[in-house]
């Protein structure tokens, strides 16, 4: 969405938009998703403090945008499961992250059924919210 030649901006601004207009609910993430976006915000922007204060703010800070749902024991479980499942699936040629298979997992368990992703491999699981 910042970056301007990204091949998804346009796309994820209409979607911050719905999802600000309450289009899909309340928003949820988790805490895996917030530690792979802080770590994210350091590398690109070479650990500009003024960014990873805003990521913090976006998170825990006064402009929290999504409730954070703390993954357990429980979800990181059923997530190494469908982790080993999907990536021995020879019929699927791009890995999937264990945070993504976590993600569907914490969806499941919460009856969260969109996600905004423009990842494809969501799709056998949750509705993309577009």
């Amino acid at each position: 969405m910042i970056h301007p030649k990204d091949e998804h901006r346009q796309d994820s601004i209409r979607v911050l938009e719905a999802i600000k207009d309450g289009k899909y609910g309340a928003v949820y993430t988790s805490n895996y998703i917030m530690a792979e976006t802080a770590t994210l915000c350091a590398v690109r922007s070479e650990k500009n403090p003024r960014v990873l204060e805003k990521c913090r703010e976006y998170f825990t800070g006064a402009l929290k945008i999504a409730i954070i749902i703390y993954s357990k024991d429980i979800h990181d479980e059923e997530a190494w499961g469908l982790f080993f499942n999907m990536n021995k699936d020879p019929s699927i040629k791009k890995p999937i992250s264990f945070v993504d298979c976590n993600s569907i997992v914490i969806a499941k368990h919460f009856r969260i059924e969109y996600i905004a992703s423009f990842d494809p491999h969501f799709d056998a699981w949750l509705a993309r919210a577009y």
